[in-house]
């Protein structure tokens, strides 16, 4: 079996600083090294066809993988870069494309694979598209499980949105691609669902703000619509993408990036809302919420608002942190607000 292997060493960078993506974002990614490492602890013993560089042959010295260079690969990279990278795998014939990116990566990918199946690590800030496994060790497993016939081979959507319009807090998100992936057990992440839930919203946020919400906490308000309703009654006008902080019932922070985050001082607790397809807690279009953040706060400091229209078409809920000690720590049942004083239980899918 030889399997592509290629990274996109910019992905993600616009993730810590609030940038909502990083196309165009020439930054290279400090935690691709950690992303691929993690990947490569559980993925298979197979030939890799790799590009030079930091687009992979630089993560396979020393890891014990077997690999081939191809003629492709830089380390400062472009697209085009990308699309001569996999058009030399298909001529070498892999048998599958893996690639550690987001959405822009997986589009440039799928332009040129064909019908070879193809396979995301998640390092990207959005990654609606339906091919991403779950977390880089979900990726290495069902690699694993594809090499040893386990894994079905199945249609995906590949996405992307304008990244212009969602800094102005417009999501316009198309569909570009669809493309084959490899499916096993819950390792692969949906592609995003948008919900019209409208009705529903104003009573989660009603009884946050009348039953939930403490003057002396500080609260960091993630993205998305049933959050931000909440600010929206306290008269402000909030970027729907952002993660914004509150103290009491004042918003002393707009589009709070990693940094902002973690000046912050005495209790915080985490607003989220579940992404609606996937599940996605913390991980997704909030790479904002760093570990050095989340390692102050308990996973009793999450509160989680959702619609029962969203939480209904969940099996579960998902965390990829970029720490697989604190995927493990927010891991459990938890209670979500879907309306004044109702609850619906869920929990986390299983860490492989």
């Amino acid at each position: 079996m030889r399997v592509g292997f290629l990274v996109n060493p910019y992905a993600g960078s616009g993730g810590r600083i609030g940038l909502k993506g990083s196309d165009g974002v020439r930054l290279l990614n400090p935690e691709i090294p950690h992303r691929v490492g993690r990947f490569l602890s559980r993925a298979p013993d197979v030939e890799y066809l790799v590009p030079k560089g930091k687009m992979g042959e630089e993560y396979m010295k020393g890891s014990g993988k077997r690999y081939a260079l191809l003629n492709s690969g830089r380390d400062d990279s472009t697209r085009q870069d990308t699309l001569e990278a996999v058009n030399e795998m298909k001529d070498r014939e892999v048998n599958i494309v893996v690639f550690v990116g987001g959405d822009g990566t997986a589009r440039d990918v799928a332009e040129v694979a064909g019908d070879i199946p193809i396979l995301g690590v998640p390092a990207g800030v959005k990654m609606h598209s339906g091919v991403f496994a779950t977390t880089p060790e979900s990726a290495g497993t069902l690699l694993t499980q594809f090499v040893q016939g386990k894994a079905k081979i199945m249609k995906a959507e590949v996405m992307d949105l304008d990244e212009d319009e969602y800094r102005k807090g417009r999501f316009v998100v198309k569909l570009f691609h669809v493309v084959n992936t490899i499916s096993f057990a819950d390792l692969l992440t949906p592609s995003k669902e948008e919900y019209n839930y409208s009705d529903e919203i104003d009573s989660i946020a009603y009884f946050f703000l009348e039953k939930v919400m403490n003057e002396n906490v500080t609260y960091i308000m993630g993205p998305g619509t049933t959050v931000k309703r909440i600010e929206q009654i306290l008269g402000f006008s909030p970027n729907f993408l952002s993660i914004d902080v509150m103290k009491g019932r004042k918003v002393i922070k707009y589009n709070a990036n990693y940094e902002d985050l973690k000046q912050l001082t005495g209790e915080l607790k985490l607003v989220l809302t579940p992404i609606g397809g996937q599940g996605f807690v913390i991980g997704r279009g909030n790479q904002e919420l760093g570990p050095e953040v989340l390692k102050r706060v308990r996973k009793e400091d999450l509160i989680l608002l959702g619609s029962r229209t969203k939480l209904s078409k969940l099996e579960c809920l998902r965390f990829d942190t970029g720490d697989p000690q604190l995927d493990l720590k927010f891991s459990g049942v938890y209670r979500v607000i879907v309306g004044y004083d109702e609850y619906m239980a869920i929990t986390t899918c299983s860490i492989t």
